[in-house]
């Protein structure tokens, strides 16, 4: 749970930095490369809180915030936008890992009516089992997980479903061809058959660079997906990285997420610069002339 020291220290500092804020939306919008953010969030519930989890009250606030100072979109249209090399105003993506049951008692209601995009990323083996993730079994409080039928309920609302894996298992441990195919292609396959969607998107359990192998990505594209994404926090910027995108952890409390999506300079110095990626876009252009 957000400290009333961090929420304040964090407000104050965006006040600080608001001239800076303010320079660098100018320029974004003058040259339509405004970053797309992706929230990735696990569970949204009214008890048995824990690290992984956000208030049901506090995540609604989350949502009219981002639709009131950003674009909502889904991740097909970040990632086509990445592609295009441009984007004209900032975009805000939703994504969900896990498949906590509760989710669809809250989350799920939230983000629907708003319209708001979203795409559910499910660890397969706990849905067709009902087993609680191994990570609340440790921490003492099993929770419920979502139902095959509770997923394909969602594809039909128009909830976008990607792949988790099928045990939730760390990519960056030792793994063997066998492994990756059971944890990857077939995730997909059993997805597609569950919801008759095309499945796109690979969210990578843990999500940091150590928990990636590049064996791991290479049967991500092999298998048929668009995209994979991380979650070790960053922004993804028009021009770059199409295959990859990144994703910002929905902390609960306001000021981590109002520091992010309205441009926080440390968090932004890393990116790069605006003629750098303008090159890039011009030379793509060119190219495909």
């Amino acid at each position: 749970m957000p400290t009333i020291y961090r929420e304040l220290g964090l407000t104050i500092y965006r006040w600080m930095t608001a001239r800076s804020r303010s320079r660098l939306t100018t320029s974004y919008a003058a040259h339509r490369m405004f970053p797309a953010s992706v929230l990735f969030y696990h569970r949204v519930a009214t008890h048995s809180m824990n690290d992984w989890s956000i208030e049901k009250n506090n995540f609604e606030r989350h949502l009219d915030w981002i639709v009131k100072y950003s674009t909502p979109a889904s991740l097909d249209q970040v990632r086509d936008s990445q592609l295009a090399g441009s984007r004209s105003q900032p975009m805000v993506s939703i994504t969900f890992d896990d498949g906590y049951g509760e989710n669809t008692e809250h989350a799920i209601p939230a983000l629907l009516a708003r319209r708001i995009p979203c795409t559910y990323f499910v660890s397969t083996h706990f849905a067709e089992s009902g087993e609680p993730f191994p990570h609340d079994v440790k921490n003492g409080v099993p929770l419920r997980v979502n139902t095959i039928d509770e997923i394909r309920t969602m594809a039909d609302q128009g909830i976008q479903i990607g792949a988790h894996s099928h045990t939730h298992v760390d990519f960056g441990t030792p793994m063997s061809e066998w492994q990756h195919r059971a944890e990857i292609t077939d995730v997909r396959k059993r997805l597609q058959d569950w919801t008759g969607q095309s499945i796109d998107y690979f969210a990578f359990p843990f999500g940091l660079k150590r928990n990636i192998t590049q064996e791991a990505i290479d049967v991500v594209f092999e298998s048929g997906f668009k995209c994979f994404v991380s979650a070790a926090g960053g922004m993804n910027w028009p021009g770059q990285d199409a295959n990859h995108l990144q994703r910002i952890h929905g902390e609960p409390g306001m000021s981590a997420l109002k520091n992010w999506l309205t441009f926080d300079p440390r968090k932004v110095r890393a990116a790069p610069p605006i003629e750098t990626t303008l090159q890039t876009r011009s030379l793509a252009k060119a190219g495909s002339r």
